[in-house]
């Protein structure tokens, strides 16, 4: 009976003394719960954190990538807005470079121009002419991709070949044989003819800003050509189109200074243009 007493009394014991340290261990996995918590919470404000960053990331790509677009057109106006001077002034050495049909906002605002007969304020348009004069049927071309064109190895040939298209309504073909005409045969004399017709093509397809350079190299590199009046014409046309209109209004006013004899139907449509974009 005294054993069975001492070993109550020991067992007594040992709960007594062992309690307090099961009391703090519970107290010290409430404490890593509360610390777990606390880092799961700091974690997860990390992550949200770090998406709002990558958020942020994004949208600044998007706002540097939009100003490089628009600091682009920017430079490729500026460009145009000197070569235009240039031409004014006289600088036959100036050279306009490139393309710039991508590079000015509003291009085709105004629309497709029909080359048809008609289409023109005056009526006396010399492409316009001889299209009304020539029976498309005839032709035999038919629309088709402007990649497969070939030219002649004639210049005459060659030229009557883009003609070809021109006359047939084709001015997707007709436009990539003239650009081929003019980069085949720089010195020939009628280059500067297939220049001031690849003109009137980018105007005709509502290409304003193609037209205005293609014009501009026109006046550039053949400043005594017979059409040169109508190339200024023609260049202060594709600026209004593109509303332009200071420019337009320039280069009107530079048209009538250099070419006051100019044909009749040139000057009346430079005064009435004059007058739709207000020209002072």
């Amino acid at each position: 009976m005294t054993l069975i007493r001492t070993a109550a009394v020991t067992f007594a014991a040992a709960f007594l003394l062992s309690a307090p340290a099961a009391a703090g261990t519970k107290d010290d996995i409430r404490d890593l719960q509360a610390r777990l918590a606390a880092a799961e919470q700091a974690l997860s404000g990390q992550s949200q954190a770090v998406l709002k960053i990558s958020q942020l990331e994004r949208q600044l790509q998007d706002m540097t990538g939009e100003i490089e677009r628009l600091q682009y057109e920017l430079d490729q106006a500026n460009t145009r807005l000197d070569a235009v001077s240039a031409v004014l002034a006289g600088d036959t050495n100036y050279q306009t470079p490139g393309d710039f049909s991508n590079g000015v906002s509003g291009g085709s605002s105004s629309g497709p121009v029909s080359l048809m007969p008609g289409a023109d304020a005056a009526g006396d348009d010399p492409i316009d002419d001889q299209i009304s004069q020539s029976s498309a049927a005839q032709m035999g071309a038919a629309a088709g991709d402007p990649n497969d064109i070939a030219l002649p190895l004639d210049p005459n040939a060659a030229f009557d070949y883009a003609s070809g298209f021109l006359l047939a309504g084709d001015y997707q073909r007709a436009k990539a044989a003239f650009t081929l005409y003019v980069e085949a045969f720089p010195s020939h004399p009628r280059t500067a003819d297939a220049q001031f017709r690849l003109g009137e093509i980018h105007l005709a397809l509502g290409e304003n800003a193609a037209a205005a350079d293609a014009f501009i190299a026109h006046i550039r590199n053949y400043p005594n050509d017979q059409r040169s009046a109508e190339a200024y014409l023609k260049l202060g046309t594709a600026f209004a189109r593109l509303d332009k209109s200071t420019e337009a209004c320039t280069v009107f006013k530079t048209m009538k200074a250099k070419h006051p004899n100019a044909p009749s139907p040139v000057v009346q449509r430079a005064d009435l243009e004059m007058a739709r974009i207000d020209c002072k």
